[in-house]
Formats: C-alpha cells, sequence, structure tokens
C-alpha cells in the first residue's frame, strides 16, 4: 500500500506588503460604493414618497368622482376626519390600502383645508397654491386636499419639489418654495414641514 506525502514546505502565507495592497483597494472600493449607496437610499426614499403621494391623488379623484365633494366618509359633510382624511375617510372608503407615510418625514398627515380667496400666495401654510408658478393662487373652491409632512430636510424637500413639480417650479436649497404642488420654507441644513397639494374643488 502506497501513501501519499504532502510536502508542507511548499506553501507560503500572505507578505505584509500583499495583505496591505489587498486592505487598500477595499478601502479604495469602499470610498467608491458608500457615496453611491447612500445616494440610491436617498432617492428611494424621495421615489417611495411620491409614488405614495400619486396614488393619494388618485384615490382622492375617485372619491370626488364617486360624490362630487370632498367632505367625510360616504359624502357627508360632518368633518369628524378633516385632519385624517386619508386614514378615516380614504381607507374606510377602501380607495386606499394603507395610510399616506413616508420616511422622509417624523410625522405626515393629510387634511381638508379651506380654500382661500386670496389671489396670491402668501405663506407656505395658507391653503393657496400657485400650481402655476405664476404668483397666483390658482386653488379657489370650498376646500384642499393637503398632506403635511413634517420634519423634513431641507434637501430632502428640495428633491421632492424637483421630482413632483420640476426644477423649473423649484427655488434654491434654504430658500422659500412657493410655487407648484410643493410648498416649504426650510433653511439649507434644518429641517421643517412640508406641504403637498393633492386635489382642490
Amino acid at each position: 500500500m502506497k501513501t501519499l506525502r504532502v510536502s508542507l514546505s511548499g506553501r507560503r502565507g500572505f507578505t505584509l506588503v500583499e495583505m496591505i495592497g489587498v486592505l487598500a483597494v477595499i478601502a479604495v472600493l469602499t470610498g467608491l460604493l458608500i457615496p453611491r449607496v447612500f445616494s440610491a437610499i436617498g432617492q428611494s426614499r424621495i421615489n417611495t414618497t411620491a409614488l405614495g403621494y400619486n396614488s393619494l391623488k388618485s384615490a382622492s379623484l375617485m372619491y370626488f368622482g364617486k360624490y362630487g365633494t370632498f367632505a367625510d366618509t360616504n359624502g357627508s359633510a360632518s368633518g369628524t376626519h378633516s385632519e385624517s382624511w386619508d386614514d378615516g375617510v380614504l381607507l374606510a372608503e377602501g380607495l386606499i390600502e394603507k395610510k399616506f407615510e413616508t420616511q422622509l418625514a417624523t410625522n405626515t398627515h393629510v387634511h381638508l383645508v379651506p380654500c382661500r380667496i386670496s389671489a396670491t400666495v402668501g405663506a407656505v401654510a395658507d391653503g393657496c397654491y400657485d400650481l402655476a408658478g405664476d404668483g397666483s393662487n390658482t386653488v379657489v373652491g370650498t376646500s384642499v386636499v393637503e398632506a403635511v409632512l413634517k420634519g423634513v430636510s431641507a434637501e430632502d424637500a428640495k428633491e421632492l419639489n424637483d421630482r413632483i413639480d420640476g426644477t423649473a417650479l423649484g427655488a434654491e436649497l434654504g430658500a422659500s418654495d412657493i410655487k407648484g404642488r410643493v410648498k416649504f420654507d426650510i433653511a439649507a441644513g434644518a429641517t421643517g414641514t412640508v406641504h403637498l397639494y393633492i386635489a382642490h374643488k
């Protein structure tokens, strides 16, 4: 019977220089990939919010098509759910599958606010919207369906604005933006409240 002998003297380990080279390559690849990963995560949060916004808008228009108004459950004017219109009305009506939430904000709610008679948009939270970007209030009627996102960073607010309204209706980072469907007044590097126009009558 023959025995097989393996010589261990021919094996050698990694040298210190080779190990440092491998670690350097890993560090360079990590430095290149991590910013892209965080950018992709940020973009997915914006995309998810924009998709949720579009679903909410479609559901609101279906509600309006059914009742001819923006009111409470079954089209009643009770106003019971005016501050939680997405889950209190749209969810109850079976028009959405879940309450509108986003990872961009620390707190989110959808409500009905009365339309303002003012011809111009004066403030972020005034119930007026300059949808055309010409300085005038184009939201005139009885009520506005609006989403309010609290605790949003200025950077995320600008990205959301650029996604929904486009850059033409956006302001510079840190400036007040009262044009279009996305309104906010958040200083660069800070967090604040974003108002999103959904629909009005």
